[in-house]
């Protein structure tokens, strides 16, 4: 009896419990691209602790679980493999958020890393987050501010506080006026949208009058809550040509089935390049969230919008009757100042290197080039006293 009584102890309460402290220590490291088949291959070895307490048809039931999510694991954890490896934030760095999905929790200097093939390291760089929970850029307090937004591109990943695209533009202007830095890694046109809706950034905006934001092609499945990283995002939908928002874009069960299947390197690896591409109405909604800041940008701030344009990704469009050139039409024609910020190598020294090896983000010297098209840009296009 003594013996029974132990191994069901063993079975039922201590194995499940050393697996779930097990399931809390990979939630407190970084996350990484095997953190979901982990999470799968823990859930099996708990499966399989069920599976050999039981008896008769429930041990059989149990067994043919726990064989499923092995196989589950074991795909999705030679999948991640496969892929390239995601970068590696501290704890409070991307977090959820109420009106955006997501972002920083607190100010401070956060370490990211990033490992290619072999343990090489493609970066190692600190972000410092300011105050007001934005990339730090030095700058001048003269008036009227420049605020930037955007993603990743923006945000300046993979690089130092001294080589984002806003600090460049504010070293090239003389640190005279201030400059803001609202990007960040993943974001889409609609939390640009989201923010000037709601007026959460409109204590810092009120002198600001030139909104800059940087896009391409693969902003048109973010903007349509496409991409599965997105499930948090604001979600706009099309109502008389109109962009709408109806809140997130995953919720409810369809949140739930999006993190349990469409989440995974697997379905990245074997699914999604044959299910999942953008089509007309993606590209629509992309322009009409455009369209709609442009509006807001002019009537709240009395403003302009200018949109840096990165082409190359006609391929990316190929399913959506568009092509990089006619998007990038479309958006001078709703009104928008539109710069064509792409790069051509042979404008440039030999064996310049324009985005980060290994990674694809742009390199310091890419970011500087475009903060000087933009400055350009402006010279021309801007009286003097707004320069």
């Amino acid at each position: 009896m003594p013996t029974t009584f132990l191994r069901r102890l063993i079975i039922y309460f201590l194995v499940p419990t050393i697996l779930i402290l097990l399931a809390y220590l990979v939630t407190t490291i970084a996350y990484s691209k095997y953190t979901r088949g982990l999470y799968e291959f823990l859930a099996f070895l708990l499966a399989a602790d069920f599976a050999v307490g039981l008896r008769g048809a429930w041990r059989n039931a149990a067994t043919l679980v726990a064989a499923t999510i092995f196989g589950l694991a074991a795909v999705e954890l030679v999948s991640a493999a496969m892929e390239a490896n995601l970068p590696l934030y501290p704890r409070g760095f991307e977090t959820s958020a109420p009106v955006l999905g997501w972002g920083p929790s607190t100010p401070g200097i956060y370490h990211s890393t990033k490992m290619g093939q072999g343990g090489a390291v493609i970066y190692s760089v600190d972000y410092t987050i300011d105050a007001h929970l934005l990339r730090r850029t030095l700058s001048g307090t003269d008036d009227p501010s420049v605020a930037f937004f955007g993603d990743s591109f923006m945000f300046g990943q993979g690089l130092p506080d001294t080589d984002t695209l806003p600090q460049d533009y504010a070293d090239l202007t003389g640190r005279k006026v201030r400059v803001l830095n609202f990007g960040f890694p993943g974001y889409g046109p609609q939390q640009f949208l989201r923010a000037l809706e709601t007026g959460m950034f409109d204590p810092l905006l009120t002198d600001t009058k030139r909104f800059v934001y940087l896009t391409a092609a693969w902003h048109v499945g973010r903007a349509s809550c496409r991409d599965d990283f997105m499930a948090r995002a604001p979600r706009y939908e099309l109502r008389g040509g109109e962009p709408v928002f109806v809140g997130a874009c995953r919720e409810g069960l369809v949140r739930f089935f999006q993190d349990a299947f469409m989440s995974s390197a697997s379905f990245r690896r074997f699914l999604r390049p044959v299910a999942d591409s953008v089509g007309p109405r993606d590209v629509e909604i992309y322009l009409a969230e455009f369209r709609r800041c442009a509006e807001l940008v002019k009537q709240k701030y009395g403003g302009r919008l200018i949109v840096l344009y990165i082409s190359g990704n006609d391929a990316y469009l190929a399913n959506s009757g568009s092509a990089d050139a006619g998007l990038k039409e479309r958006l001078r024609q709703s009104g928008i100042e539109v710069i064509d910020a792409t790069l051509d190598p042979k404008d440039f020294p030999p064996g310049t290197v324009l985005s980060i090896p290994g990674d694809g983000h742009p390199s310091a010297v890419a970011n500087r080039a475009r903060a000087k098209l933009l400055k350009d840009y402006l010279a021309e296009a801007t009286p003097a006293a707004m320069q």
